[in-house]
């Protein structure tokens, strides 16, 4: 079985997280993953891009943290590109853009999260409602995602409570699973993803691979916590 992580801040983007692209590398693969993807926060988000640049230097920046993982990985682990984009405190993971596409794409800073998955869904791009619990001690704390695919069920940064909540929710619109670390620091005690009976090949193909129902999600202890 291949491991891979889907829920990951490196500390060059993502200005919450203490992880450096060394230690994530060091992470997975000692935890024995075999990928990784990088789903820093967007410019909409707690990122560290300067927003005063230009939309294309933006997004030329906000990939610094995925270019930083790839290349400290060489061969010893696979990177895959994602980005965590917000609306007012709710949060969608989104995977089948690259810094390319997204270069094209700063049309999706102005729309809310319905817009966005709607958007996304005609352009092949996967949508995952993130942690929708994350506040699950407050009873205003969830907002519902109606257009999103998919709902992060398990996030091993979360409490059992919250992800209890997240399977409920998610069993219940009928929505696609995916489980992840949301890592921002390497000594996280426990560590969360997919599993694939075959290598992934590209973001499009985990796409692909969710949609079809393939994937099994795991959680593991953390042999550097």
């Amino acid at each position: 079985m291949y491991r891979y992580e889907t829920h990951c801040h490196i500390s060059t983007t993502s200005a919450c997280s203490r992880l450096s692209a060394e230690d994530a590398v060091e992470l997975y693969t000692r935890n024995g993953y075999a990928g990784v993807f990088i789903t820093d926060h967007f410019l909409n988000g707690n990122t560290t891009v300067d927003r005063t640049l230009s939309y294309r230097e933006q997004i030329h920046a906000f990939c610094e943290g995925y270019r930083a993982v790839k290349e400290c990985a060489k061969d010893r682990l696979q990177v895959f590109f994602g980005l965590e984009f917000s609306d007012c405190g709710t949060d969608v993971l989104l995977y089948g853009w690259d810094e390319e596409a997204l270069m094209h794409e700063e049309a999706i800073l102005k729309m809310d999260l319905s817009a966005l998955c709607r958007y996304c869904a005609e352009r092949g791009v996967l949508t995952v409602h993130a942690h929708p619990f994350r506040d699950a001690e407050r009873a205003d704390g969830f907002r519902m995602v109606r257009e999103a695919e998919g709902v992060e069920v398990m996030n091993s940064a979360r409490s059992a409570l919250s992800n209890a909540l997240a399977q409920t929710y998610a069993a219940g619109c009928g929505k696609l699973m995916t489980g992840g670390s949301d890592c921002h620091a390497k000594g996280q005690p426990v560590l969360s993803g997919m599993e694939f009976e075959t290598r992934l090949s590209s973001e499009r193909d985990f796409a692909a691979c969710i949609r079809r129902g393939e994937g099994k999600i795991f959680t593991v202890p953390n042999a550097l916590a």
